[in-house]
């Protein structure tokens, strides 16, 4: 979405006369106005290890339907007699692994959400002081050292099974001493000053970190050690229950500003708005008013940017001995319960969100839109049932079709309806000629109302993208506040956002490394705001960063599209870590070709690091890049005649990107020295 007020056409009018005066709220929605936060797909879900194979083929391929990015699994080490899959056995001086049945999961789980969280816990059997004591697991390892080598053999693991990108938390709730740990603080920093070392080693490019806390206790202590003992952490991670999360994430938040490391991130790795009474049988999370609860916590998860990820407690309902029935899928039956529907929803809006506005209090609402889709979700806080006048202005097509779907006792909620299946209360195609739709409905009390568009000749909504395997990402986070620039990637889909939020000199910056990307990357974008140079870091560009079979980042290009200046001051904290060696403008960064093979050096191992900064351009401007497989036609090649680098005398290749108008040639080499003396090439545009 641009700065782009679109031309109303004509109005189409459906329902109006169905309103009351009693309980109106009136609703409306400007497609055109680029609204915070985006309604990013971060929430994921958890999966305890209490589940039937059975179950896990049941209702693993559901998950393709959820749009969910991260799946997270506990482990349960030590806890054999109770799940019947032991993770590792022998004896302390010979570890024997059975991964199996951990890897069955794993591996299923990952061909819907492309980022795993393993928790790593709790003491294996070999290790336990109590080995004939089912708690047994709960008390710290006995011996340190091989507890070390078992994570170190884990990662291991992980990597040989190909689960990229991934994380591992040292741990379960080791600060709950009822049913999860017996030792003491000082025990657990001893546990994680083991297992944290170990886990890079066996795994260099998987996350470590913990505590996975109860409380918000530990993450100080945590990260005390962390400072002392130079360990490595790459998040921390907390558990919330109950619709009070900002204790957890203020308490992470404070500690990761002690730790000075900006690129440490913040999980949520369980969450949900009930709390262990509402589990039961017949409890509320079983009803139709979970998916209202589930829509009410967005807002305030999506506003911290740097929580990478949510894990929603859980996916299946526990089994065996366990009572509750948290999850999303009714155990016993598979149906799809009310909770199911609502992150179904939620994974069927884009993620560009778009200014809403209500009337009153008890209704509140989020909505998002693409070039081709519009949804607007909108739920009752309240019992008593709310009439809607909704009006949507600027949508960007001119017909479609329209959908409603209600979620409350009468509709999509399997436990009072016993129908799983989520079914539209309307569906019909109309005109939209003028770029508006009013339309009329109703929100149940504690319900949801939620209303989609489609245009005409759509495609697939939310295409999944094939760019090389992402190995592992990089977050950055030089402020964590509500106001601060933030950066944002979507692994599945390979969208990139940008925000410098109200932050004016701001930045925001994400990478990826990626290994086997394409020898050419299309990349598409969009702008909003009004950008301003500030100072000499200012900058929007993409920079990609190119790895030698010796592990070590060794050259760079930076393609902008005229905001960057060659003498700029800032590095990049990955990558080779120093200024380019090649910068290039391009007619339009929001329509260009990167030519990845044309400028891989030699001894190139195949990974690639692709960062997305945006700095110091003022407040309130937004960018999204949409990366896709390119071909040559989008760059052509070309021979400088008067281009000559200094260092070498020769005349470099230099290239026109983009080609969407005339290719312009790109002349004249200067070579810059940076602070450290390094030079790199600056191409400048004829």
């Amino acid at each position: 979405m641009q700065n782009m007020k679109r031309t109303v056409l004509c109005a189409s009018w459906w329902l109006l006369g169905m309103l009351t005066a009693s309980a109106q709220v009136t609703v409306r929605v400007d497609c055109s106005q680029w609204e915070e936060f985006p309604l990013v797909k971060k929430i994921g879900l958890y999966q305890t290890p209490l589940v039937s194979r059975e179950w896990l083929d049941r209702d693993f391929p559901k998950l393709n339907e959820l749009e969910a990015r991260s799946m997270r699994y506990e482990m349960a080490m030590g806890k054999d007699d109770l799940y019947g899959q032991p993770c590792v056995v022998g004896t302390a001086q010979r570890p024997v692994y059975s991964l199996t049945e951990v890897n069955y999961l794993l591996t299923h789980a990952q061909k819907y959400c492309p980022v795993l969280v393993i928790s790593q816990g709790y003491t294996p059997t070999i290790l336990q002081r109590r080995p004939t004591v089912w708690e047994g697991f709960m008390d710290p390892p006995t011996d340190l050292s091989t507890w070390a080598d078992i994570n170190e053999r884990l990662a291991s693991e992980w990597k040989s099974k190909g689960y990229t990108n991934s994380y591992v938390e040292v741990w379960n709730e080791p600060d709950l001493t009822d049913g999860f740990f017996t030792g003491t603080l000082d025990d657990y920093l001893a546990i994680y000053e083991a297992a944290a070392p170990a886990v890079r080693k066996g795994n260099a490019d998987i996350k470590v970190g913990g505590p996975s806390g109860a409380f918000n206790w530990w993450h100080q202590p945590l990260v005390d050690r962390v400072k002392a003992k130079q360990l490595p952490l790459d998040f921390l991670s907390g558990h919330a229950y109950g619709p009070d999360y900002l204790w957890q994430l203020d308490g992470m938040r404070s500690a990761l500003n002690n730790l000075g490391r900006n690129e440490a991130e913040m999980l949520l790795t369980e969450y949900a708005p009930y709390v262990p009474a509402d589990y039961q049988k017949d409890g509320p999370v079983e009803h139709a008013e979970s998916a209202m609860t589930f829509f009410n916590a967005l807002p305030g998860l999506l506003s911290y940017t740097d929580l990478t990820q949510v894990n929603w407690a859980q996916y299946i309902d526990p089994g065996f001995f366990v009572g509750d029935k948290m999850g999303l899928i009714d155990r016993d039956s598979g149906s799809r319960k009310a909770l199911f529907n609502a992150f179904k929803l939620y994974g069927q809006m884009p993620a560009d969100r778009c200014l809403l506005t209500t009337t009153g209090t008890a209704v509140k609402g989020m909505a998002s839109a693409s070039t081709d889709c519009v949804t607007a979700v909108l739920w009752n806080t309240q019992d008593g049932e709310q009439q809607l006048a909704l009006t949507l202005t600027d949508i960007p097509f001119r017909s479609g079709t329209l959908e409603v779907y209600h979620i409350d006792e009468g509709h999509n909620s399997w436990y009072e309806t016993r129908k799983g299946t989520l079914t539209a209360s309307r569906s019909e195609r109309v005109e939209l000629a003028d770029g508006t739709l009013q339309l009329a409905d109703v929100v149940r009390g504690r319900g949801v109302c939620f209303v989609r568009l489609v245009a005409d000749g759509a495609g697939t909504l939310f295409p999944q993208q094939k760019l090389g395997t992402i190995v592992r990402t990089h977050q950055w986070f030089p402020k964590r506040t509500a106001v601060a620039a933030y950066a944002l990637f979507d692994p599945k889909t390979w969208t990139v956002r940008l925000s410098s939020n109200k932050d004016a000199a701001g930045q925001a910056l994400v990478g990826m490394e990626v290994q086997r990307m394409p020898n050419y990357v299309k990349v598409e974008g969009v702008s909003d705001g009004k950008v301003q140079r500030r100072n000499i870091n200012s900058t929007l560009n993409i920079r990609v960063d190119y790895q030698c079979t010796d592990g070590q980042y060794v050259h760079a290009v930076v393609y902008h599209g005229g905001i960057y200046q060659a003498r700029r001051t800032a590095t990049l904290p990955w990558g080779t870590g120093r200024q380019p060696d090649e910068v290039i403008e391009v007619d339009n960064l929001n329509d260009f070709t990167i030519d990845v093979a044309g400028h891989k050096p030699s001894g190139f191992s195949g990974r690639v690091l692709v960062s997305f900064e945006m700095q110091a351009v003022g407040a309130g401007v937004k960018q999204k890049f949409q990366l896709s497989r390119g071909s040559a036609t989008g760059v052509e090649a070309v021979r400088g005649t008067d281009a000559t680098d200094r260092n070498t005398g020769k005349a470099p290749a230099v290239y026109s990107l983009g080609g969407q108008r005339r290719a312009r040639l790109l002349r004249g080499v200067n070579v810059v020295r940076d602070a450290a003396g390094a030079g790199h090439k600056v191409f400048v545009a004829k």
